[in-house]
């Protein structure tokens, strides 16, 4: 009884990993929080603006990567002459298309930050 269980749960781990390791291998950068605009120092717009600059740069890798692994997927499914899984596609699409608008909406914060500032303080 006890080895059936055991057997059980190995196979169960093992099914249940194969949808984990047919991903791509791309780490996602996480989205810098913008400042208050109003009450920050130059110091922190400006760092925060490098730290926009540097989410957009990798988050253009990261994408990059993605799209790589659906180009290489399909490449093997050609060698092997089976039908690409369009699921990937569609799964890695969604992962592009939520990056950029992380993006997108990390340059409108951190914008919307810079031209708080430069409100609360005028030269």
């Amino acid at each position: 009884m006890r080895i059936h269980f055991g057997l059980a749960i190995a196979v169960l781990t093992f099914a249940g990993a194969g949808p984990a390791l047919a991903q791509a291998n791309c780490d996602a950068p996480i989205p810098p929080a913008a400042p208050d605009g109003k009450t920050a120092t130059q110091a922190q717009i400006t760092a925060a603006v490098t730290d926009a600059k540097n989410f957009i740069a990798q988050s253009d890798v990261y994408q990059q990567c993605l799209l790589d692994y659906v180009r290489t997927q399909k490449e093997q499914a050609a060698t092997d002459k089976k039908p690409f899984d369009s699921y990937i596609e569609t799964t890695i699409q969604k992962q592009v298309d939520s990056n950029q608008a992380a993006k997108v909406r990390t340059g409108a914060e951190i914008n919307a930050a810079v031209n708080d500032y430069k409100m609360a303080h005028p030269k």
